[in-house]
């Protein structure tokens, strides 16, 4: 993927003025899944640390993340978990009406209908979860 840079200081996907960048930056098993038999993603913490991977640079260029509600479960144990994701604005798919940790957003609803409601100029991170990314590529948004 080749990125542009832009005034904000971020950088974004060639892209057509006003569309939208849709992102999954993540990690699958060698069988194809996202998290182990026990829907459990701590096998992650065992690849290295953030610095071989680039994720820093990634997260700078994001605006919004979106999450399923087991991966925030997953992300609610990590030490200071209130500093993760502080510069983006944050959703996590639930039906639960509020969430345990400030600056993450309930949201009950179709995630393809959500997306398409954001601002287009913005860069959305997915992090994680195949009922959020399924549907996501089948409406051709990645």
């Amino acid at each position: 993927m080749e990125l542009d840079s832009t005034s904000n200081g971020r950088q974004t996907r060639n892209r057509k003025e006003g569309t939208m960048a849709v992102y999954f930056y993540g990690c699958i098993t060698m069988d194809g899944y996202l998290a182990d038999s026990q829907h459990r993603i701590d096998w992650l913490h065992q690849l290295g640390s953030v610095e071989d991977t680039g994720y820093d640079d990634f997260y700078r260029q994001m605006d919004v993340t979106i999450m399923g509600k087991r991966t925030f479960e997953e992300i609610q144990g990590l030490p200071d978990v209130e500093g993760f994701y502080q510069a983006t604005e944050n959703y996590v798919f639930t039906h639960d009406t509020s969430l345990p940790i400030k600056n993450y957003q309930p949201i009950a609803g179709d995630v393809v209908d959500f997306v398409k409601q954001l601002d287009k100029a913005k860069n959305v991170f997915v992090i994680g979860g195949n009922s959020l990314v399924g549907p996501l590529l089948d409406a051709d948004l990645f």
